[in-house]
């Protein structure tokens, strides 16, 4: 080979090197401060849109408490009006009710005067009654009593009744006070053994019962012993006959 054609190859060699050392220098080397170039300032743009956004945000947010604010005042004022109205109306309503009070009572002092004008009237018209007497009927009666041992078992009047004997008026007061009276023999010949389970002889050969119309013991049987209106009957239980 000639030495020119050796030259050559060397140089276009070289130069292939060369090419190929810079390509990869700007590969490995500059490619990285230029995306790092590029990060930053997709960073600094993503910063200022938010700055943006927050500014806006706010500004929004006080355009609407400034609307809010001017809602309230606005609603202030529409309550104070509506607040002095009612005041005002009271008022007035208050000054009325006085007025109408005064009017009723004249009116209600009226009326009484005509109503207490109109009895008088009535009263002086009605003529004056006679008075009532009652006279209460005495009711005829017979007063009974009946004393034991211990002393007063029963007592109590008794309506008279005609033909009424002293062992009727015994027989009705044992019944209202529920005291069983045992009897002996009939009709005007009956004889009173016991009464309320106090019998004869239970103190003694002696001992029974007696009975004293108006204080005196009478001579025939109680039975037979008929009564007159006021008579007082006492059956009393005797211990020595």
């Amino acid at each position: 080979m000639n030495k020119t054609k050796k030259y050559t190859l060397i140089f276009v060699v070289v130069c292939f090197l060369l090419i190929g050392g810079v390509g990869i220098y700007h590969a490995y080397f500059a490619s990285p401060s230029q995306s790092a170039k590029q990060v930053t300032d997709n960073t600094e743009n993503q910063v200022q849109q938010e700055m943006t956004d927050s500014k806006q945000k706010e500004e929004v947010s006080q355009e609407k408490k400034e609307e809010q604010e001017n809602q309230t005042s606005q609603q202030e004022k529409k309550e104070e009006q509506v607040n002095q109205v009612s005041q005002q109306e009271k008022k007035q309503s208050s000054k009325q009710k006085p007025e109408s009070q005064s009017t009723q009572q004249k009116q209600t002092t009226t009326s009484n005067q005509e109503t207490s004008t109109s009895h008088q009237t009535q009263v002086e018209d009605v003529p004056e009654k006679e008075e009532e007497v009652y006279i209460e009927e005495e009711i005829a009666s017979v007063y009974v009593t009946i004393t034991g041992v211990d002393g007063v078992m029963a007592q109590d009047y008794i309506e008279y009744e005609e033909g009424i004997s002293a062992y009727d008026a015994l027989k009705i007061l044992a019944d209202n006070y529920e005291m069983p009276v045992s009897t002996s023999g009939i009709g005007q010949a009956i004889y009173v053994k016991g009464i309320n389970g106090l019998m004869e002889f239970d103190y003694g050969g002696m001992s029974g019962w007696k009975y004293k119309v108006n204080g005196t013991y009478p001579q025939t049987s109680a039975g037979a012993c008929t009564l007159k209106d006021g008579d007082q009957v006492e059956w009393v239980y005797s211990t020595n006959g």
